[in-house]
């Protein structure tokens, strides 16, 4: 990929993760001849360019904090900042209840950019931009779930791409990325809001027996989700 303006800015280590949503192109198979373009949480470090993603069933605050939540899992330790542009299920000027109470739980602070202001989020959306050329040419997908496995089958490719800015490979300066996070919390976010947005994924798991119970089930390559109260 050709330099970009916006690797000249000066990011330390375990400083910020940027993060967005693209949509595929063509639709993919939900299951029931039914066809969609779920959104896919994008989020890449400032410093080393380390990238994660992972496709959801909507855009929801409870979809975008489940995801950030397997994917910071997966990472094992939190940036000091999560920054997002004004989605809505993040927050519009002011975060939502939940995505507020989610990093109050990990100890970071969700970044809000202000209207055009691309440089802050220029990394992520130049990521968004190298899945479109690089991982989706030739590929199909029987389904969401297909398209995650793809898809965490080729970021390892992507993160091991030698950077001439960076005079690295993601990968290996995610060392020290991880070094200067934040650790996570030994449980998942507990307040009403949060936890059932950390369900993603399986097939239903409840915050406590008072508050939400969030069910996300597949069914023969469908989507479904509903939300209960259980008392």
């Amino acid at each position: 990929m050709p330099a970009d303006p916006v690797d000249r800015l000066v990011h330390q280590p375990g400083q910020a993760m940027q993060c967005d949503l693209w949509f595929p192109h063509d639709p993919l198979p939900l299951g029931h001849g039914q066809e969609g373009k779920p959104p896919v949480l994008v989020m890449t470090s400032a410093f080393s360019g380390y990238t994660q993603a992972r496709m959801l069933p909507m855009r929801t605050s409870f979809d975008l904090l489940g995801g950030m939540w397997l994917l910071l899992r997966e990472a094992g330790a939190v940036h000091r900042q999560l920054v997002w542009d004004n989605e809505s299920g993040i927050g519009q000027g002011r975060l939502t209840e939940p995505a507020a109470a989610f990093a109050g739980v990990l100890g970071c602070e969700i970044r809000q950019l202000l209207p055009r202001d691309p440089e802050s989020k220029g990394m992520v959306e130049r990521m968004n931009r190298y899945f479109r050329q690089g991982f989706m040419p030739g590929r199909t997908f029987a389904s969401p779930l297909d398209f995650n496995d793809q898809l965490a089958d080729w970021l390892p490719r992507a993160n091991g791409r030698y950077s001439r800015t960076r005079h690295g490979r993601p990968a290996e300066l995610f060392v020290r990325d991880r070094e200067a996070m934040r650790p996570l919390t030994p449980v998942a976010p507990s307040s009403p809001s949060v936890a059932a947005s950390v369900c993603l994924g399986t097939t239903m798991c409840g915050s406590s027996p008072t508050t939400i119970r969030w069910i996300r089930v597949q069914w023969g390559g469908s989507w479904t989700s509903k939300r209960t109260w259980k008392k």
